[in-house]
């Protein structure tokens, strides 16, 4: 059995003027198959136009609003909201309302975490952003879209108002499936899958596995290799779920 947990309170983020990206999972620990990074944002910070021609990009909001403008078409994404940016497809974003915003957003495949990580150096280059910032993006298949193009896809809007998947390989058109579990009241099993890693986003949960058990809270990632059997701690428990299986044909 192979257990990997990580907890973004030790990770350094990576941060600029408006916004602070924790990457939990990245290319290397999933395989390639996808990232998974927490990113924070005060009211009023916005994302220009862009567009990643080589992996779908995820959020799920866990605080905040976020006003999101995918192939001209604008979304109030709101706590508990669930959205797919497909291969593409233009989009930008600002944080709206009173409160700051903060999401778990997926990439599929990985690869934009390497973006994550550069932007503190490169923002604070002379000049940037700029000639840097427009290269790395392209490294990495995104390109810097002017206002007002929409072509591309429509967005996936999920309903996240009960536990089950949000989005599978249809949607992501890789190997990755996202999914919700809630846990309104204490205690409720849930049977995990081989190949699943876990995002908990409130409350607590428990993973027994063959010989160990893991106790883990809110803001703490776990990858099983193998299967497990997971209970809430705490009613009103909420995670989310990631899954590599057998990529779309």
């Amino acid at each position: 059995m192979s257990v990997r947990v990580v907890a973004s309170r030790d990770l350094t983020p990576a941060e600029v003027p408006g916004h602070s990206f924790r990457i939990i999972a990245d290319g290397d620990a999933t395989g390639g198959a996808y990232s998974l990074t927490e990113a924070s944002s005060p009211v009023g910070a916005m994302v220009p136009p862009h567009a990643h021609d080589d992996a779908v990009e995820c959020f799920y909001v866990m605080s905040g609003t976020y006003r999101m403008t995918v192939s001209g078409r604008v979304h109030e994404a709101e706590p508990g909201g669930f959205v797919l940016v497909p291969r593409g497809s233009p989009h930008n974003f600002e944080v709206v309302g009173t409160e700051p915003a903060r999401a778990a957003v997926l990439f599929a495949p990985a690869g934009f975490e390497s973006v994550f990580r550069s932007m503190p150096e490169i923002f604070g280059t002379p000049g940037e952003p700029g000639p840097l910032w427009t290269a790395i993006n392209a490294r990495h298949g995104t390109r810097l879209v002017e206002p007002g193009d929409d072509i591309g896809r429509p967005v996936v809007v999920a309903s996240t108002g009960s536990s089950g998947p949000l989005v599978g390989p249809g949607e992501t058109e890789t190997a990755v499936s996202v999914g919700l579990w809630l846990d309104p009241t204490y205690g409720r099993p849930w049977t995990i899958e081989p190949g699943t890693a876990v995002w908990i986003m409130e409350g607590r949960y428990r993973f027994d596995v063959p010989d160990c058990s893991y106790a883990l809270r809110a803001g703490e990632f776990i990858e099983l290799t193998e299967g497990a059997q997971a209970r809430a701690l705490a009613s009103g428990s909420r995670a989310l779920y990631i899954r590599t299986g057998v990529a779309p044909t």
